[in-house]
């Protein structure tokens, strides 16, 4: 979730750096870019590793999942209003009443269709043998991974599509963890991220040489491209090999990631957080880019803990535990 915060500042911080001028501020503002896919792709792996055993939906579970959702688009929309920063309209505040089927949060939204599939896909899944499992991944690896970066285009696929692909990379990790061997996939993974970096680079530099080459430097970051993919997938299988003894330290601020998500993305959060409290572009020539960006984004993620946190506090008292 620091990588997701960190790659919404470059994202959404009005950078505009001139192709022709490749500086330190502007390969930072791009490593750091490289964070929100890897994260979002290890965010639905951990819930393919956690959830491929499971029969059935877990009606809790997805009450708290669309409580957050709710509770955050629609007291942020109240409070945002109130406060005279964006005016009121029926159209608005019909779409904070059904963040889910209006796709308030694009991650929110597929993430929620993910968990009401995934006893089905799991159904699909078990009946596979390891090999036809395998032949399954390899398909929907060449599909909706390769095709669309050779070729630049969607090959049919959206956002339930690539979760459902991720998840089935995750499942197979935990079904069959005797395919994967020590820790050392934690050094893959960072090589992987390297060399998505690099490719950042190379296009910055071809771009640089002829204005008119139309890849985007951020092309071989998105989601579902080899290098973020394999990154992931290697982290995910590095750390399932680590003994990590329980602390309620890294639990509690796991409980809280996604609600960080939530409050600093939101679409009316969002603008104001990065252009006008912030500010982030007018860092953009500055020597102070880098320290200013890792305290920003420290105090971004520490805050939306706390207010996440409280909510989930609040939820508990008022629930008698149900809810969180």
């Amino acid at each position: 979730m620091l990588m997701i915060v960190a790659h919404h500042f470059s994202v959404h911080g009005g950078f505009s750096f001139p192709a022709s001028s490749i500086t330190i501020n502007r390969l930072y503002i791009q490593f750091i870019h490289m964070g929100g896919s890897l994260g979002n792709n290890i965010f639905v792996m951990l819930s393919g590793y956690f959830l491929i055993k499971s029969t059935s939906i877990n009606p809790r579970r997805l009450l708290n999942l669309w409580a957050r959702i709710f509770f955050w688009s629609t007291v942020i929309f109240a409070a945002f209003v109130w406060s005279g920063i964006v005016p009121f309209s029926l159209k608005s505040a019909v779409k904070s009443l059904m963040p889910v089927t209006r796709s308030q949060w694009w991650f929110a939204t597929a993430y929620f269709v993910m968990y009401l599939i995934h006893p089905y896909v799991n159904r699909l899944l078990h009946t596979f043998t390891r090999g036809e499992y395998r032949t399954f991944l390899l398909s929907i690896l060449v599909y909706w991974c390769m095709i669309p970066t050779l070729t630049r285009s969607t090959f049919g696929a959206n956002s339930t599509v690539n979760f459902v692909c991720l998840y089935s990379l995750a499942g197979y990790v935990r079904l069959y963890p005797e395919d994967f061997g020590t820790r050392r996939f934690i050094l893959w993974g960072a090589l992987f991220a390297v060399g998505n970096f690099l490719s950042v680079i190379a296009v910055d530099v071809l771009d640089s040489v002829q204005s008119y080459f139309t890849l985007h430097p951020y092309y071989f970051l998105e989601m579902m491209r080899p290098f973020t993919v394999a990154a992931a997938l290697c982290l995910l299988v590095g750390f399932t090999k680590l003994k990590i003894p329980h602390s309620r330290v890294i639990n509690t601020l796991a409980s809280a990631t996604f609600g960080v998500y939530l409050i600093h993305d939101s679409n009316i959060v969002r603008p104001f957080l990065w252009h006008e409290i912030f500010r982030n572009a007018s860092f953009q020539e500055s020597p102070y880019l880098i320290p200013y960006s890792v305290a920003v984004i420290l105090t971004v993620y520490t805050v939306c803990t706390i207010l996440e946190s409280a909510r989930s506090r609040i939820f508990r008292a008022l629930s008698g535990g149900r809810l969180s």
